[in-house]
């Protein structure tokens, strides 16, 4: 079931750990906490270690959002709770996959 942008709340920053993002989506029945770490969103999408992390998350939501529901679809939860790496912004087709 795909996921989809939950509107209530934004994306933030963990006050624990400084080095990761986390933001809500929904499948329609649960809310679902996705969390991805600065380092990964500068690596995929070219920021600098002097780029604001939620100025970079909000310039590719819909990218990291779309990431987020292909590894939902592929990933248990049971916590509600997804973790994203570089492996799910690998958005090349399986047959191209090593």
């Amino acid at each position: 079931m795909p996921l989809e942008r939950y509107l209530d709340g934004g994306a933030h920053i963990l006050p624990a750990d400084d080095s990761l993002i986390r933001f809500a989506m929904t499948n329609g029945q649960r809310v679902i906490a996705v969390e991805v770490p600065v380092p990964v969103l500068r690596q995929q999408f070219g920021g600098g270690a002097d780029s604001a992390p939620l100025e970079l998350f909000a310039r590719n939501q819909a990218v990291i959002e779309a990431a987020a529901s292909q590894a939902y679809d592929r990933t248990e939860t049971p916590n509600d709770l997804l973790d994203l790496g570089p492996e799910d912004f690998d958005t090349r087709p399986a047959s191209a996959k090593p």
